[in-house]
This record gives structure tokens, sequence and C-alpha cells, in this order.
């Protein structure tokens, strides 16, 4: 026979698995009627906690944070929102990244969940390969958790950002700016929030009398290393009337890898072509040319995700599911200029 987990105890005594811990670590006040269950069910089922998880932090509880690329500032910045709010409580917080692996991913979240975590914070890998049922799995062990993408079908806590509202308004900037030869440098196919920046792109042509077509789209992916070479197969021996004029990406450290690759070719940013970031990384404040970009607050993210995290883990009864999206702000600087000649509008 198994050995009873926690979540058998949950379920026998009809709460949340939160409750079940705060019974078992007295972290928190819980009525004498529903402790008097939890004791029962623990009684019962003969369940011992583990020993590895059983105080992980100085409260008892823990969560942990699943991010997509470990050397992301993106991500940092996003982990020192949720530690501001869970540390501070006594949460111990894991951090972990499946580098865009789904299977990397579905591995954390068995461990995890092994480990008795009391709630996850989750960027998920969306491709090909994705199995959403390891977010069932969580589901069904009453495991809280809040995903940092929305998923079409899957019921959850999330905190996001309107990905393609934000593409739209960079986009149109430099159209209204009179370019009209923009090149997006898209990011990897494991993340929804590329295809959301192409769909802003094409709804800031539709409203314009430029023509968007496919091949303005070009896959780079996440890293800087991936913008600066993506930059070169597309700029590399155009001539000025062929070469774009404007280019949007993914995310700051892939306009940084185009930024190295146009400065290589001899093209200068903003003179000849203007660049547009996205993510706002307060790293980049720094470099002799500051990048125009849409800004997160990524401070925000992680702290509202955790604190959401934590209503849900610390109440008696299961609170409504809560969704709250931010809106990236365009943050206009020294990488992208307006051209001389008709505007389009």
């Amino acid at each position: 026979m198994s050995r009873p987990t926690i979540d058998d105890v949950a379920d026998r005594a009809g709460v949340a698995k939160s409750t079940v811990s705060a019974v078992l670590n007295d972290s928190r006040p819980v009525s004498d009627e529903t402790r008097e269950k939890v004791n029962q069910a623990v009684a019962a089922l003969n369940y011992r906690p583990k020993s590895s998880a059983r105080r992980p932090g100085a409260n008892g509880r823990s969560i942990g944070l699943l991010m997509k690329e470990r050397d992301n500032p993106f991500f940092a910045e996003i982990a020192a929102g949720v530690a501001s709010v869970v540390e501070d409580a006594g949460y111990a917080l894991y951090t972990a990244s499946s580098e865009g692996d789904a299977e990397i991913e579905n591995r954390l979240l068995e461990d995890w969940t092994q480990r008795d975590v009391d709630g996850l914070i989750i960027y998920p890998v969306m491709n090909d390969d994705t199995d959403l049922q390891n977010l069932l799995a969580l589901q069904r062990a009453r495991i809280p958790f809040v995903l940092m993408e929305r998923i079409a079908g899957v019921k959850a806590n999330v905190v996001d950002v309107s990905t393609a509202a934000a593409s739209k308004k960079a986009v149109r900037h430099l159209i209204d700016g009179g370019h009209r030869r923009i090149v997006h440098f898209a990011g990897p196919l494991y993340s929804q929030h590329s295809d959301a920046r192409i769909d802003g792109m094409r709804y800031a042509f539709s409203e314009t009398k430029v023509a968007f077509s496919d091949d303005l789209v070009v896959r780079a992916g996440a890293r800087a290393e991936e913008g600066y070479r993506a930059a070169l197969d597309v700029f590399d021996g155009l001539s000025e009337d062929e070469r774009p004029t404007a280019a949007t990406c993914f995310n700051d450290l892939v306009a940084l890898g185009v930024y190295r690759a146009l400065h290589e070719l001899g093209l200068d940013v903003p003179g000849d072509v203007s660049l547009v970031g996205c993510d706002g990384l307060s790293v980049l404040d720094y470099l002799p040319l500051r990048l125009t970009t849409l800004r997160s607050p990524t401070h925000q993210m992680g702290a509202t995700a955790a604190t959401i995290l934590r209503e849900h883990i610390e109440a008696d009864q299961e609170p409504p599911l809560r969704q709250k999206r931010f809106e990236p702000e365009l943050v206009v600087r020294d990488s992208t200029r307006a051209r001389s000649g008709d505007r389009t509008t």
C-alpha cells in the first residue's frame, strides 16, 4: 500500500491542503471543528509528514516559482516581487527553470508536488509537446497555483500582461513616425506571448494603409545571442532601399542582440534603424543608448501573483479564482526616431 499523502488527509477531512498544513504546523488559527476533522483524518490514515517537508519555512509553508529561462533578468525581477511578499510572511521560496522544455517542467512540478509545497507560481511551457495533465494533476491534488500566462481552457488564477495590445502600440508608434518597412524578431515557440506580439503587429498594420506580410516576422528567440544571429541574417547585404527602417523585438535581450548586429554591420540606431524592445529591464537603463521599450511592471506582477497565492494557501475555504492583467507602458527613448515623408493613419 502506498504511503498516505497530505492530499489524502485533505480529501478525507474535506478541507484544503493548506488547512491541513496549518493544523500540522500550527502556523495560523484554525477553528476547533476544522482542527478536529484534520486530526481525525491524520489518525485514520496513519499519516506522517515527510521530515524533509515538515517545516521548510519559518511558518512551515513553502512555494515554488517555475520560470522559463534562468539567465533572463525579466524572471529575476519577477522573483524579487514574489520574494517581497512571501519571505516576510515566513514562506520558503524555491525557484527553478524549465528552460522552455515541457519534460523538465513536468518533472519539476512532480518533484515539488512530492515535496508537499503549499503552492506554485508557473510560467507554463506552451508548444506542441505541452501536456496540460500536469496542471490538472495539481488541481486534483488541491495545490493552489498561479499561471503567469493565460491558457485557453484552463480555469486558474492568472497574472498576465496585455501582450497583443502592447505590441500593437509599439508598431503603431513606428508607423505613425513614418516607418513602412518594419521587421519583428519573434520569440520562442514555447511562449504564447510570442504569438500575441505577432498578432499585435498585424492589428497595428490593419488600422493603416501599410501592408502586412508574413516575411516581416523573423523567428529569433528569447536571448541576446539569438537576436544577434537573426539580425545578421536579416540585415547583412541589404541595400538602403531594401532593408527595414525599424524593428520590434520579443524582449529587451533580443533587442540588445539586434543592436550589436546592426552596430557590426555599420548601421546606426536610430539613424538607419529604429529599435524597440519589450519588458523594460532596469539593467538596460545604464546602456549608452537608452532603449525604447514596452515596460512591464515585473516586480508588481510577481508581488501580485504571490499575494493571490497566499490568499488561496491561507484560506480555510477555497476562495474564487482571480485574474489580473497588466498593461505594459510604451517608453519612447533614444533608440527610435520618426522618418520624414508622408504619415499613414
